[in-house]
């Protein structure tokens, strides 16, 4: 939300003015900024910028690195751009000359300087050279860093190689969109193959001309191949079993059945369900757990007795009268 005046303005949005970038008023980046970035403020970040401004002058530009400096205020900051820049930002703002798809020079910038907490690409915005930046910057970011791309709307101006469809910017975004959901396209197709990065990208948001993407794990498994042996799964497995063990409900322990099913701990499943059905005999969770656990051990007499259970206390239910016509 754009603050209403100017009393509404956010900490960050207060030094974009002060420091004069235009990632405040002819942008309104700086709200969406200060949302993301704020828990980070009183750490030791190490934010990367591509592109200083001021064009090709050595002594202009630089507003935005001061307002980094600036609001994080234990942070160093670094700049890139493809002109000399001699600016005296203070001794926690290092820039370097060089060009943003050069990859040899972005990746000793990051042997040297890295690993990021942000990088943002403020720079050409010629789509080639946004992918070709994240494709050599990304991999340095720290898990749960994050990855912004400024002004994307050039990707659709023919005066930066920009197209109708986005170029290789929307393109990018468009790969990345699908990566996040790699496991799942590869179920249902095995000849694709998901890009490298797809695996340590968390997730991805889209504002106006801004996209960010942020590095993490993505490799939880898919719905259709749920394989308890996966990290993610035997955490969700132990913090299930801890609940139940604990302070458990109803809808809980049913949910937990589910876990239980798979792993072929059918006993312990039914001990669960009829234990908690004493003290909450009529929970239509509990009755259908225990339907669910007693069809698939192949206990159909077991099954159809819980099924009349739950049908005595919700005799309308279209969906459990559907279920006496399964083939048990």
């Amino acid at each position: 939300m754009l603050p209403g005046n100017s009393a509404d303005l956010d900490p960050l949005t207060v030094i974009a003015i002060r420091q004069g970038t235009d990632k405040w008023g002819a942008h309104f980046y700086t709200p969406i900024y200060h949302s993301l970035l704020a828990p980070l403020r009183s750490k030791p970040v190490r934010l990367l910028e591509i592109g200083v401004g001021g064009y090709a002058s050595k002594y202009l530009g630089g507003g935005s690195l001061a307002m980094w400096a600036e609001y994080f205020e234990h942070g160093q900051i670094f700049g890139i751009d493809l002109h000399e820049k001699q600016l005296d930002l203070g001794e926690r703002v290092t820039i370097f000359q060089g060009s943003q798809d050069d990859r040899a020079f972005l990746e000793r910038i990051v042997r040297q300087h890295g690993p990021f907490d942000v990088i943002i690409d403020d720079g050409s915005h010629i789509p080639v050279h946004v992918v070709a930046s994240f494709q050599a910057l990304f991999p340095s970011l720290v898990t749960g860093g994050l990855y912004i791309v400024e002004d994307t709307q050039t990707a659709y101006w023919a005066s930066h190689d920009g197209t109708a469809d986005g170029a290789a910017t929307m393109s990018l975004a468009r790969d990345i969109l699908k990566g996040l959901n790699h496991r799942e396209i590869a179920e249902v197709d095995p000849a694709y193959v998901a890009p490298a990065y797809a695996a340590s990208i968390r997730s991805l948001r889209a504002y106006h001309n801004l996209l960010v993407f942020e590095k993490g794990d993505n490799t939880e498994p898919s719905d259709r191949s749920y394989d308890l042996r996966h990290p993610r799964a035997a955490l969700a497995l132990q913090s299930l079993a801890a609940a139940v063990g604990t302070s458990p409900t109803p809808r809980a322990v049913a949910f937990f059945t589910n876990f239980l099913i798979p792993m072929g701990r059918f006993d312990e499943a039914l001990e669960l369900v009829e234990w908690h059905l004493r003290l909450s005999p009529t929970s239509l969770d509990l009755l259908v757990a225990g339907y669910n656990v007693s069809a698939s051990a192949g206990r159909f007499e077991r099954a159809n007795g819980y099924l009349r259970r739950a049908l005595a206390l919700a005799p309308d239910d279209r969906w459990l009268r559907g279920l006496t016509n399964a083939k048990l």
